[in-house]
């Protein structure tokens, strides 16, 4: 059972191996090995658990359950997610939300059948240190940022109240559009953040395996008013499915929904996809592979994918074969972005539990794929959640910039690139570490700056 929580002077992981339950000859499960959990570990609510489960296949997953105990009070962990690496399975669920303190867990697995459960003897316990919320506020005043060329830069918090955002997207008249994890679009207009939400289909989203992922406007906002929507919503036979929808806005609210795809499983323990239009005028779309990454490599199916769409989710005319498939071997995409001196689209990818990979794409769009140009391993503790390319005059040092959020790592990755290689990276440097709390999202506005929002904050970054 691993901690991804970031504590001065070192991360702590702490390994715990479940062994797969299913197929098995034996009525209970095996207790989990907790490893050395010698010392205690800081963490704060919104840290994941992380171990291993040696498993055969995705169908061994999904048999086994875990229940986590807290101070002797058993639950049910319900945001299991499991991804393939070799012979066993990276699993990861939400850390449940704790009271400031000491706690003691412990970690058993379970198999329900027939109205009864077989479960495990738990784990050897660990002390976990609860401290302040990930994403609080640390400081209501602006900080002060200096970046490695010296140049000084303010960070300075604008709206509090979100809850969890996801994405953001900027309206040519200044407004700021805030999606939330929960299902919601929330308007910032003026500095302000309006009362009501623009759009709700919290109703269809179940949390915290689904929700909203993300949104882009069209092109033509202020004439058409169109805004496309990426989230993963209940299936009607369990399960959850990605939704792909553009909405029309009247008076600060979006309706007229229009679904343009549905049918596409999600992960059934953290959905994740991104949504983009393309330099090209074109729609973007990164799916998951609902949790079995073996699909990502196949034409048989648009999960592990990202797709190349008319702005009416069409297939264009250019793509080879008909197929809407741009790039594939995408398991958990979580951002798209092109690179202003290539061309070439970027992926993030979460790998395991908290690494994540950068893969640069390119290509003619009439071949049946794109070509992988180069890709790139972030380091373990990251946590990536969004990326953005710098292409502003208000920070000139920045421009071509790669900026990636760390939602684990609690910072802000800057990657420069080589002006004689734009594929090769030349120098990383990080950013607002441990200063505001977890950056769930990093976006460059219409005004040149860059906006980075924690759990409910959202900060502006500039001269």
């Amino acid at each position: 059972m691993g901690y991804h929580a970031d504590v001065p002077g070192r991360f702590a992981t702490v390994l715990l191996v479940c062994i797969c339950l299913a197929g098995c000859d034996k009525k209970d499960p095996d207790t989990p090995d907790p490893g050395d959990n010698s010392g205690d570990v800081q963490v704060s609510p919104g840290d994941r658990l992380g171990w291993t489960q040696p498993a055969s296949d995705t169908s061994d997953i999904t048999a086994v359950q875990f229940a986590l105990y807290v101070d002797g009070t058993r639950t049910t962990l319900t945001s299991v997610s499991c991804t393939r690496a070799g012979s066993a399975f990276e699993c990861s669920a939400v850390l449940p939300t704790l009271t400031t303190g000491t706690h003691t867990i412990e970690l058993a697995a379970f198999v329900a059948e027939g109205g009864a459960t077989a479960e495990s003897a738990r784990s050897a316990a660990l002390r976990v240190v609860v401290g302040a919320r990930a994403g609080a506020i640390i400081s209501t005043s602006s900080i002060p940022v200096i970046t490695v060329e010296q140049a000084q830069l303010t960070l300075s918090p604008m709206i509090d109240g979100l809850n969890l955002p996801s994405d953001l997207a900027f309206a040519t008249d200044g407004s700021i559009f805030v999606a939330e994890r929960g299902g919601t679009v929330r308007i910032i207009r003026n500095g302000e953040l309006l009362e009501r939400a623009a759009l709700d289909v919290s109703r269809e989203v179940t949390l915290p395996a689904g929700g909203l992922l993300a949104i882009a406007l069209d092109p033509k906002f202020g004439e058409s008013g169109l805004m496309y929507a990426l989230y993963a919503a209940a299936a009607p036979r369990d399960g959850q499915e990605f939704m792909l929808a553009r909405f029309r806005a009247v008076n600060d609210s979006f309706g007229e929904r229009a679904i343009l795809l549905d049918r596409t499983p999600a992960s059934p323990s953290e959905a994740s996809g991104a949504l983009r239009v393309g330099p090209d005028g074109k729609l973007y779309v990164a799916l998951d592979s609902s949790s079995d990454g073996r699909i990502a490599g196949s034409y048989a199916t648009y999960n592990g994918k990202v797709l190349r769409l008319n702005m009416d989710a069409t297939t264009p005319d250019d793509r080879a074969e008909s197929s809407p498939v741009f790039s594939l071997d995408h398991p958990q995409p979580l951002a798209l972005d092109w690179q202003p001196a290539s061309g070439n689209l970027w992926v993030v990818d979460r790998v395991g539990i908290d690494a994540g990979r950068l893969s640069a794409i390119g290509g003619d769009p009439r071949q049946k794929r794109a070509a992988f140009r180069t890709s790139y391993a972030l380091p373990a503790g990251t946590g990536a959640s969004s990326a953005a390319f710098y292409r502003g005059a208000l920070m000139p040092m920045f421009q071509g910039n790669l900026f990636v959020a760390a939602e684990m790592g609690r910072e802000l990755i800057r990657l420069r690139f080589d002006p004689a290689n734009a594929s090769r990276i030349v120098t990383v440097e990080r950013l607002l570490k441990d200063q505001i709390g977890a950056i769930r999202v990093v976006a460059e506005g219409r005004d040149g700056a860059l906006y980075v929002a924690t759990e409910s904050v959202l900060y502006r970054l500039a001269p």
